[in-house]
């Protein structure tokens, strides 16, 4: 069993108070005294439990991220970019998941906030800037992965989804492409960008588009969606398919050449996030890029600043600009 506060304490002939303040302020002591402690804390391995010591003292060296989906591939590289430049700032990082869920979102935060870390990057699955304002005054800063209304202390990370958008549908317009699907979610605000950008696209075209809503993004969704497809007559189909992620798009290209449909000589299909299954697809994916790994790094380091000038307004941060890869689910061989 480990050592404890009070195997410390009877070793070093002290009371536990006494170990206590060897812990959080060795200033109260004498020489003696703190070499005593110190003494006993090597002899008998004493490690102390560093959250418990940061609740007493009211404030830890800890930070939380709160992610929308974190099975998805773009998550990882969001989550690593925050990890790392908080873990090079010397903070702790904890992770949790809201899976879509507003009910799990809003206990994550109020979990976060009973542990009292001192601030919290989010991609939430809606509007939290009210609930991270009322955290402001406690103390604890955030920063949104997102579009979010203008706050005097929350601060954004922003990715251009709507150009992502419009990337994406002038590129099938210049390949002529006339029945365009969209495949996203609308309860998720960065696809509904992604949508009005394709929508601005179209608008001027003689195309036409269909919008079809897929919950939760991922690659059965895009699945169940393809086989729906692959169900119509050849006629009746789109030619040309913009998924909201990367991973609605592999599941669409898995049912379709799965049933004999070519791509892209029947059906383009454009993905958003470029994650690295996009281009070791067995067609490679054409795809938005949205840089996570940078998106994170850039939302740690705006949190950070926060944390070090407490009273200051939230950092201004420049949008990533949508780039489009083009790949042989577009253009072919």
């Amino acid at each position: 069993m480990p050592a404890s506060v009070k195997d410390v304490a009877a070793l070093a002939g002290v009371s536990s108070s006494t170990v206590s303040n060897y812990l959080n302020h060795p200033h109260l002591l004498g020489a003696p005294t703190r070499e005593r402690v110190g003494a006993a804390i090597a002899q008998l391995g004493f490690v102390p439990n560093e959250s418990a010591r940061q609740l007493r003292a009211g404030s830890s060296k800890a930070l939380a991220l709160i992610l929308l989906d974190a099975w998805l591939p773009y998550f990882h590289e969001l989550s690593r970019g925050v990890e790392d430049v908080t873990r090079e700032g010397g903070w702790s990082l904890f992770f949790s998941n809201s899976n879509r869920d507003g009910a799990q979102e809003r206990r994550n935060i109020d979990m976060f906030e009973a542990h009292r870390v001192q601030g919290i990057v989010i991609y939430p699955s809606g509007d939290v800037v009210s609930r991270l304002e009322r955290l402001a005054e406690r103390g604890i800063r955030s920063v949104v992965v997102g579009p979010i209304r203008e706050s005097a202390t929350v601060a954004s990370v922003l990715f251009d989804d709507h150009g992502g958008g419009r990337l994406a549908g002038e590129h099938l317009l210049a390949l002529g492409r006339r029945r365009i699907l969209f495949l996203g979610s609308a309860s998720v605000s960065q696809s509904n960008d992604r949508l009005a950008g394709l929508q601005d696209a179209v608008a001027d075209s003689s195309a036409s588009l269909t919008v079809e809503d897929v919950p939760h993004l991922t690659t059965e969704d895009g699945l169940h969606a393809g086989a729906r497809l692959v169900a119509l007559p050849a006629a009746e189909r789109p030619d040309a398919i913009f998924a909201a992620n990367d991973m609605v798009a592999l599941g669409v290209l898995t049912q379709l050449l799965r049933h004999g449909v070519r791509v892209p000589e029947e059906i383009a299909l454009i993905g958003f996030d470029d994650v690295d299954q996009a281009h070791q697809s067995v067609v490679p994916l054409t795809s938005v890029r949205q840089p996570g790994y940078q998106i994170g790094r850039a939302a740690g380091a705006a949190l950070l600043r926060q944390l070090a000038d407490p009273t200051g307004k939230p950092p201004a941060t420049t949008p990533f600009p949508a780039e489009l890869v083009v790949r042989e689910s577009t253009i072919g061989r």
